[in-house]
């Protein structure tokens, strides 16, 4: 049962404008429990059988123009006349009682096929249910499974988050007490120097002041190790001269008698080294020329000797005369490029002879060595102490940095931890501000009074009363919310009573009519001889109570496109707010299905929880 199945209810009875009209507009006549069974009977029973044709409209106008229609208390009368002459006259005969109850035992039948094909989908519809209820019994067991499974999770998860917790306050503790206790040793007087927890809170004072006095004492030192005239301290000034003589004229150089004949002995030998040594040099070269020749001949007689053994070496004379070819030329190519080499090696060899050294360094060595001796001796020992004192800043330096940077990483710890903390801070926050949300909180609804923020039930509350004054109260008792809530609820009972004895009262007044209609007729037509049918009869009664009716037909028609068209309008409004189509749904819920909203608070509750998960 569908929008679409009344709608085609419209089309066969033949309603003006049937084609054009939207089933999505009458969806929400289905959805509503209170309608659903109206329609579902106008779509079973209503056909063309109870619409008035064209043909039966004109004569109805046409009697309702003659003037012959019956109203107010001459209609009364004339169907109480009918009543009552129908009771005089409702002996009926066997064959009728007989065709009576052949038509009752065929709608019987039809009636109990009907239901033997609702029972059976009842029956489907029962199975399918009990089918999903057995699979969410089954999701049901999964769900709680990993419900305890998450939950013992989330606890480990706890205790773990805990422990950590725990043991990075120790770690604080002890810290702050470290540096607690170092900043009161430092604002304490009279401290001694091994109490003291850093190395930045020691007092360099003293130690300046020790490195001061050493700083003196080297430079005493190393005044009174190079004092003056300590180059006079192993010799005489004169024996510590040194000089260059020149070797090319021995007769001149300034040179004692004793040294003399030896110094020109030596300065004859050295020229005569200087003459021979070009030719020697030269010699030499000539050697180194000889030597490589005769190892690249002995390279290449091995090499052909292997050739010879590997059977690669050429046979025939020709290609040996074209390889003895390529040598000789080779050999001429490398003469020609050696011929700049050899012309410019004999003047080469000559200047590098006039290059070797002419002049002698006479001197006493033994004093240059003692001198030297003493003074890379005495330099040692101040670079030591040197080295000691840097040594000392530098070490001191070192350890300043070290104890620096183990300050920086315990700053940079402190800082992350106080960044996570804060973070897990504002996330506690945030899900407790979340938990007391009125609108996810189960317990809102066993309050006595309305939270201020809880705006639904305000809206909800000055819905269900009319009152001017209730808009004035401080607060918004729990209890007239319900009880405001109950009473529609049986003001809503109360309609539907009215209306089902309203409708049963009219329903029953129209069968008289049409039973009075139907005697009406056989006595008017009775013993009628046309072949065509009855005969036409216009009545100005009749007619002027048919147009009448026709009138209130046309004027309930108008006003049911009204309501229709304001039933769309708020349909389009609810379309275009999301917020009062959800509200009208929850407000359907409260009435209709409190445990159906029970259920969607939950399911909402369900969505945050993992959302945050």
């Amino acid at each position: 049962m569908s929008a679409q199945s009344f709608i085609d209810t419209l089309k066969r009875i033949g309603y003006p404008k049937a084609a054009a009209l939207d089933p999505n507009s009458f969806e929400w006549a289905f959805e509503n429990e209170t309608t659903f069974p109206f329609l579902k009977w106008i779509c079973d029973n209503i056909s063309e059988e109870n619409v008035l044709s064209s043909e039966e409209l004109r004569d109805y106008e046409a009697i309702q123009n003659n003037g012959i229609t019956l109203k107010g208390a001459e209609l009364e009368e004339a169907l109480n006349l009918l009543v009552v002459e129908d009771e005089e006259n409702s002996v009926k005969t066997v064959e009728e009682d007989e065709e009576h109850v052949k038509n009752s035992l065929l709608k019987a039948k039809a009636q109990k096929e009907i239901l033997k094909a609702r029972c059976n989908k009842l029956n489907l519809h029962q199975m399918a249910l009990s089918n999903k209820i057995s699979k969410m019994e089954v999701e049901e067991g999964h769900l709680l499974k990993s419900f305890h499974q998450l939950k013992d999770k989330c606890s480990s998860q706890n205790q773990k988050i805990d422990e950590a917790v725990d043991k990075l306050m120790a770690s604080i503790c002890s810290l702050s007490d470290l540096y607690k206790q170092s900043t009161e040793l430092k604002k304490g007087e009279g401290q001694p120097a091994d109490e003291t927890v850093f190395l930045s809170q020691m007092d360099l004072k003293g130690f300046h002041e020790v490195e001061r006095k050493y700083s003196q004492e080297l430079t005493k030192l190393t005044k009174k190790l190079f004092f003056e005239g300590v180059a006079d301290m192993t010799g005489e000034r004169d024996a510590s001269q040194y000089g260059l003589l020149d070797a090319s004229f021995p007769e001149q150089a300034n040179v004692s008698m004793e040294e003399k004949e030896s110094f020109i002995e030596n300065c004859q030998e050295f020229a005569r080294l200087q003459k021979i040594f070009p030719k020697s040099e030269c010699d030499r070269i000539n050697a180194l020329i000889s030597a490589r020749k005769a190892l690249s001949a002995v390279n290449e007689a091995r090499s052909i000797l292997h050739q010879i053994k590997s059977g690669q070496f050429p046979k025939s004379p020709s290609e040996i005369s074209r390889l003895q070819h390529n040598t000789e030329q080779n050999i001429e190519n490398v003469k020609a490029e050696a011929v700049p080499y050899t012309t410019s090696l004999s003047n080469l060899l000559r200047e590098l002879g006039g290059l070797q050294g002419t002049e002698i360094l006479t001197g006493d060595y033994n004093l240059k060595l003692k001198r030297q001796d003493y003074f890379n001796r005495n330099q040692d020992k101040v670079i030591d102490h040197l080295l000691a004192q840097r040594g000392r800043n530098e070490f001191l330096a070192m350890l300043y940095e070290v104890e620096t940077r183990c300050h920086n990483e315990t700053y940079v710890l402190l800082v992350a931890s106080r960044e996570m903390l804060e973070k897990n801070l504002q996330e506690w926050k945030q899900r407790m501000n979340d938990l007391e949300d009125p609108d996810l909180n189960a317990a809102k609804f066993k309050r006595s009074v309305v939270d201020a923020r809880d705006t639904s039930s305000v809206r909800l509350y000055h819905l269900l009363s009319d009152t001017e004054e209730e808009e004035k109260i401080l607060y918004l008792p729990k209890k007239k919310v319900l009880d405001a809530a109950v009473d529609l609820q049986e003001q809503l009972n109360n309609a539907k009573a009215i209306s089902q004895a309203i409708d049963e009262k009219y329903l029953s007044k129209i069968v008289q009519l049409e039973h009075s209609i139907k005697n009406c007729e056989t006595r008017l037509y009775a013993g009628s001889s046309t072949s065509s049918g009855m005969p036409y009869l216009s009545p100005v009664e009749v007619q002027s109570t048919m147009a009448a009716l026709i009138a209130k037909f046309s004027t309930l028609v108008a006003e049911i496109d009204k309501v229709i068209e304001d039933v769309t309008a708020k349909k389009n409004v609810l379309k275009s707010n999301a917020h009062q189509r959800k509200e009208r749904e929850l407000f359907t819920l409260f009435h209709n299905n409190p445990k159906g909203l029970q259920d969607l608070m939950s399911a909402l509750g369900d969505r945050i929880e993992g959302s945050r998960h």
